[in-house]
């Protein structure tokens, strides 16, 4: 394992513990996108540059961006602190089972078997290849697409309005 691969690996879990402990949701996303745009650079160090480009316009530029406006957008509501408690004892409990039977996959599998590329023909999974296709054999569905993510917008933006013109904002409970 090279130098970058666990630099890279290393802010990507850095992001994941930093999106999943931090008390600030705002805080809380900018640690998911940390995480995401590591894994992006693993995906370079992997040859797939179309990948990791899906993986920051996708994921980093939709995504969070996304979630950014649903916490701007939405109304703060108090919630009680003895669920809480009882709710992260039990999301603790799953995740330590998952990671369990994740960590007990690992071992069992024989890493050492994969000495080949990432991908067969890395030039057949170009950013140029992949786009013409997109554009060439998929417009219509690629125009199609673009229409119905236009129409969740719009959606989003009216049911945000409804609901703030209807509830008053309740203050934030710390």
């Amino acid at each position: 394992m090279d130098a970058v691969t666990g630099l890279l690996m290393a802010l990507a879990v850095a992001g994941a513990l930093l999106a999943v402990s931090l008390r600030n949701i705002l805080h809380a996303i900018f640690g998911l996108a940390l995480s995401l745009l590591a894994i992006a650079g693993l995906f370079l160090v992997l040859n797939s540059p179309f990948v990791a480009a899906m993986e920051v316009l996708i994921y980093v530029g939709g995504i969070s961006v996304a979630m950014v406006f649903a916490v701007m957008l939405s109304t703060v509501v108090p919630k009680d602190r003895q669920e809480t408690r009882w709710r992260r004892g039990g999301a603790a409990l799953v995740a330590l089972t998952f990671l369990l039977g994740v960590g007990a996959a690992i071992i069992q599998t024989d890493l050492s078997a994969a000495t080949g590329p990432a991908v067969a023909d890395p030039a057949a999974w170009g950013v140029d290849r992949v786009g013409h296709a997109l554009l060439d054999h998929y417009n219509l569905v690629f125009e199609a697409l673009s229409v119905v993510l236009l129409l969740a917008i719009i959606g989003a933006i009216v049911i945000s309005r409804r609901d703030r013109a209807e509830d008053p904002p309740t203050e934030e409970a710390n």
